[in-house]
């Protein structure tokens, strides 16, 4: 049995020890990286706010591993460590192998590496660890790390609003169900108003009678 810190044997770490994840995981991380590869070259996204993150202190040394792991294969460095904590336990569960990869993926781990140079690097070590790799990458743009009905497992919903697939499209859309303004908006006081009151506009006389009128005895008759 090999504890998260510790290092995986020869035979945990065969490359069959983690079965395939499924096209689903390999087409979401694709395409959460080619999303963020091209939201971060777009010159909007530079003016945008980045969300603030938690501190990553108190971790335990495997979750922090999985937590820098986290930052490098999505090339977001404001995650939130409590969310890496509850993705990380979700991946275990749901994951076969995941606690004898976690350490052979992130002894590819390079100081100032980019999110496709660890996934080629993965790539050339093992299709399992790229297989990881973008269930990482599937699990922090989804929020939900997947579950697999032949192991018994279900799929577990880690984040929503978190999710980074709403990162790509903040400059245009709000997280579905969130208010524009966040939460608890109607509390605060109102915009100023801006623009006078509506002017009433002014009565227009009727217009003159044209002829002569007849007189009222002639009207009698």
């Amino acid at each position: 049995m090999n504890h998260p810190g510790n290092a995986p044997s020869a035979a945990s770490a065969s490359p069959s020890s983690l079965p395939s994840l499924g096209r689903r995981h390999v087409l979401i991380g694709l395409a959460a990286l080619l999303a963020q590869a091209g939201f971060w070259s777009n010159p909007l996204s530079a003016a945008m706010p980045a969300p603030a993150s938690a501190p990553a202190s108190g971790l335990a040394p495997a979750t922090m591993l999985f937590y820098t792991l986290s930052q490098t294969i999505t090339g977001h460095r404001d995650l939130s460590a409590g969310t890496a904590a509850r993705i990380e336990q979700a991946m275990r569960s749901n994951v076969p192998g995941f606690a004898e990869q976690l350490p052979r993926l992130g002894a590819l781990l390079v100081t100032g590496q980019e999110a496709k140079a660890l996934l080629a690097a993965a790539t050339a070590a093992d299709a399992g660890l790229r297989e990881l790799a973008l269930a990482i990458v599937a699990a922090w743009y989804t929020g939900t790390v997947t579950g697999h009905a032949a192991q018994g497992s279900k799929s577990i919903v880690v984040a929503y609003a978190e999710a980074l697939m709403y990162r790509t499209v903040a400059d245009g859309q709000v997280v579905p169900t969130y208010c524009n303004y966040g939460p608890l908006w109607w509390l605060k006081a109102p915009p100023a108003v801006g623009v006078s009151a509506p002017v009433a506009p002014k009565p227009v006389p009727a217009p003159a009678t044209t002829g002569t009128p007849e007189t009222k005895g002639k009207q009698a008759k």
